[in-house]
């Protein structure tokens, strides 16, 4: 008997294996048309939701427009009686009306989402993500970089800014540059001494007397 008849002992018998249950199978199987008619309608499910939320955004979005409009003819109204002649005892009053309009108007906006926020005062860190410089100032009055002057407030909606302030930025002067050091001083140079000047006196000759002044030579024989 060769050797390829004889039993392997490493190869694996039936008692090796388990009997594992078959899972039971409920219905028909899906047909591919079936199932991505379904893809399709939770599709349009979700579209149709989307849809909704968007017209209710865009009403919630109209009726806070509505009632900044009324609010806004109500300011007008209080700007056109501040203009006018009043007594001085009517200044807080004007003054608190236009305040209630003012705190009406923010409360709608709030209720909206939308916040306002004035960066005046704050450091270049606090708003580097919402303001955006315009111009600068330097001036000694500024210890650190920080917004002098906001001319438009920065806009946000749920927390994220949607309009960037518009902002004069303050900085400190700049140091005065140190004074030049002092020239070394220069040694005079020493003046050349001038020449001497030439004897212009005629000296007489040897043997010859000169006269005392204002007395003529005697002539001499020739």
């Amino acid at each position: 008997m060769s050797s390829s008849d004889e039993p392997d002992a490493a190869r694996p018998g039936w008692e090796n294996f388990a009997e594992r249950p078959v899972p039971e199978v409920h219905g028909a199987t899906t047909a591919p048309e079936a199932e991505l008619a379904g893809v399709l309608q939770r599709r349009h499910e979700e579209l149709a939701a989307a849809r909704g939320a968007s017209a209710s955004a865009a009403t919630r979005v109209h009726a806070t427009l509505f009632e900044l409009a009324m609010l806004i003819g109500t300011l007008e109204q209080q700007v056109n009686r501040a203009g006018e002649p009043r007594e001085a005892v009517d200044e807080k009053l004007r003054h608190r009306e236009l305040k209630n309009v003012k705190d009406r108007m923010l409360d709608v906006l709030r209720g909206a989402g939308v916040e306002v926020r004035d960066p005046k005062g704050l450091t270049a860190d606090e708003v580097l993500d919402w303001a955006d410089p315009v111009h600068w100032l330097q001036s000694p009055e500024f210890d650190a970089e920080v917004v002098a002057e906001t001319n438009e407030y920065a806009v946000f909606h749920d927390g994220a800014v949607v309009r960037f302030a518009q902002v004069v930025m303050g900085a400190p002067a700049p140091a005065p540059a140190p004074a030049p050091a002092p020239a070394p001083a220069l040694k005079p140079e020493p003046e050349p001494e001038a020449p001497p000047e030439p004897d212009l006196q005629v000296k007489p000759d040897p043997g010859t007397e000169m006269p005392p002044p204002g007395q003529t030579p005697a002539p001499t024989d020739t």
